[in-house]
């Protein structure tokens, strides 16, 4: 198994041409501004993911043509195809001008679709007045970010009628999936996509399928051993099958997913989740108690919560919350609500306390931490 860590300390000696130079790179991507290849040929991005640990990933033309190939096929999908009058698309990602989702949608607005890049960091008021100017038949945008713009679609703000909404990056609970649904009048279809290249998106079905023609995946467990499928792994070992300048050979992804046997409905052959779980780092362990991301649904599912964070200090948890308006009664309802799940789930005497925020704070990639770990 190869991990982030010893991929960045043996950076150098694990590419293929030894132009190539990490501090050269980062040095690089401190300055750049658009989509400017280094050395004329390489579009290196550097991504903090949700670990906090900084990886440099490194694409020449014929590496980047497979990711773009890859966006192409997710996008045939969910039906954004050519057409007259072009398709309006909002693409709301990182702010990096480096980061993936920009490079990617500067690559691919030649024309054919009527492109807004928006910064999933701006403020919420300046989304929405974008967004209404610009009308999209489609957004992409984080599961977070999409859910506030679903309140504010709700509240009559945002007035966008929308053909399709797709998430990514982000866990996204069944409760948040209802509501973006309710707001726009359209399901958001989830797409997986990491910078290691690793990628794939829900079929018609509700399926998610990984794009195991372009990668290989191996589900295995804390020791890297095999995990049989229908059983949920501790990580994704995955080997990446275009990209020669920057070979990742059974590179250790921290996702927790379960693989299903079974074909799908939709016909695709393509490998087949039965879940997409959320990253191992995520599990927060409280008196011996794994506490999975997806336990904190419940909060994700209150009417009052615009978005939060749970944050571990020690056997406490904290729950900080940007509520909405005329909410005085909801952190003592998810004090109790919490404290009887984590009490459900073995934890004995379960300490929670609620913090409310104005707004929680942005990881640099634009994205919400939502478990912070022990400390």
């Amino acid at each position: 198994m190869l991990t982030k860590t010893e991929l960045m300390e043996r950076f150098d000696d694990a590419v293929t041409d030894r132009r190539l130079r990490l501090e050269e790179l980062l040095a690089h991507l401190a300055e750049v501004e658009g989509d400017v290849l280094y050395l004329d040929e390489y579009r290196p991005m550097a991504t903090s993911g949700s670990s906090g640990r900084k990886s440099v990933f490194v694409y020449d033309r014929a590496a980047w043509t497979c990711v773009l190939t890859m966006f192409l096929r997710r996008s045939a999908w969910v039906g954004m195809k050519p057409r007259l009058p072009r398709l309006r698309l909002a693409l709301i990602g990182g702010s990096s001008p480096t980061h993936m989702s920009r490079r990617g949608a500067q690559s691919l607005d030649v024309g054919i679709h009527r492109v807004l890049p928006l910064a999933t960091t701006q403020p919420l008021g300046e989304l929405v007045e974008s967004l209404n100017d610009f009308r999209p038949d489609h957004i992409n945008a984080y599961p977070s970010t999409a859910g506030l713009l679903a309140e504010e679609q709700l509240a009559g703000r945002l007035r966008l009628e929308l053909e399709c909404i797709t998430t990514s990056s982000e866990p996204l609970s069944p409760a948040l999936r209802e509501r973006i649904r309710s707001a726009f009048g359209v399901a958001p279809v989830n797409f997986y996509a990491t910078t290691e290249g690793a990628w794939g998106n829900e079929c018609e079905a509700g399926s998610m399928h990984l794009f195991d023609d372009m990668c290989i995946f191996e589900n295995v467990d804390d020791e890297g051993r095999p995990v049989a499928p229908g059983e949920l792994g501790s990580r994704l070992l995955v080997t990446n099958l275009f990209n020669t300048v920057q070979p990742l050979i059974r590179f250790e992804v921290a996702d927790l997913v379960t693989v299903d046997p079974e074909p799908c409905p939709c016909g695709r052959s393509l490998m087949r989740l039965r879940s997409l779980e959320g990253r191992a780092e995520d599990t927060l362990h409280l008196d011996g108690v794994a506490v999975h991301p997806l336990h904190f649904s419940l909060v994700t599912a209150d009417p009052d919560v615009r978005e939060f964070q749970v944050v571990q200090e020690g056997e406490l948890l904290r729950l900080r919350v940007a509520l909405r308006d005329d909410a005085a009664d909801a952190p003592a309802r998810l004090r109790e609500s919490l404290s009887a799940l984590l009490a459900e789930l073995g934890v004995r005497a379960p300490s929670v306390e609620v913090e409310t925020v104005d707004a929680l704070e942005r990881t640099p990639g634009g994205k919400l931490q939502v478990v912070v770990a022990a400390r």
